[in-house]
């Protein structure tokens, strides 16, 4: 049972607070590795893994409820126990850092979940049925999600097709939150095919298909658009020359 610092800030704040948590300020990056290796130990171990998030102001109340002293090992350890107990727990069959990018676009979807579930349910069934169909071999979906000001949020899911099993790097869970967020937030969605089609210098054929995501819809690009977008420089407007071997749409 893992309860995970999931931010940078709340991570200094607890560096900050409690001399027993004996990581510094600067070493979130370096936590999550330790905690990835752990993970990734006990389950080739045959353990089941379960996972949470670590909520600063919960566990606060938890202490004062419980008489704890917040500045322990042992309380942080007591409140794992009881968040195991729990529904804010669960298996996962990721990484650590992919847990915490899934629950923080879990909570840019806000209020409206679940309008954005069904439609991200529609999303993914869809693509499932593409990779499923698709040649043997690999493919990718690329889901941007927009979030407040610039900032944008991208989620690669590389995975590949051999014979009818998918063998993914990543959770599906991660992939149905993305799609989620995008649908709340704004973004767009790139699946990356196989066709079956192999050229000249052992090159295998791709397609290219992508979604544009907000409203809690999603609305498939067409094959001139996509064309332009990845055929055009960002910056002078020029046309440029196709990736070769790539087929932009549903088109021949």
């Amino acid at each position: 049972m893992t309860l995970m610092v999931a931010d940078e800030a709340t991570f200094r704040q607890l560096s900050a607070a409690y001399a027993s948590f004996v990581w510094s300020p600067d070493q979130h990056s370096e936590y999550l590795d330790v905690h990835d290796d752990a993970i990734e130990k006990s389950r080739r171990d045959g353990a089941v893994v379960l996972v949470g998030r670590f909520e600063h102001a919960d566990f606060v109340d938890f202490c004062a409820e419980a008489g704890l002293a917040p500045d322990s090992a042992a309380s942080r350890s007591a409140y794992a126990v009881r968040a195991g107990a729990s529904a804010e727990v669960k298996e996962w069959d990721g990484s650590a850092r992919d847990l915490l990018l899934s629950a923080s676009l879990l909570d840019s979807v806000g209020t409206r979940a679940e309008e954005a579930i069904a439609a991200a349910q529609q999303v993914v069934e869809e693509l499932t049925d593409l990779m499923l169909s698709a040649p043997p071999g690999p493919g990718s979906v690329t889901v941007t999600v927009s979030a407040p000001g610039d900032e944008v949020t991208t989620v690669l899911f590389p995975w590949e097709l051999a014979g009818d099993e998918m063998q993914v790097s990543r959770p599906f869970e991660l992939l149905f939150t993305a799609v989620a967020a995008g649908v709340v937030n704004g973004g767009g969605l790139i699946v990356r095919i196989r066709t079956g089609v192999d050229l000249r210098g052992g090159v295998a054929q791709t397609r290219v298909l992508g979604w544009r995501l907000g409203d809690h819809d999603a609305a498939e690009i067409s094959d001139a658009e996509l064309f332009n977008a990845f055929c055009t420089d960002a910056t002078t407007g020029d046309l440029l020359p196709p990736e070769y071997g790539t087929v932009y749409g549903r088109g021949a």
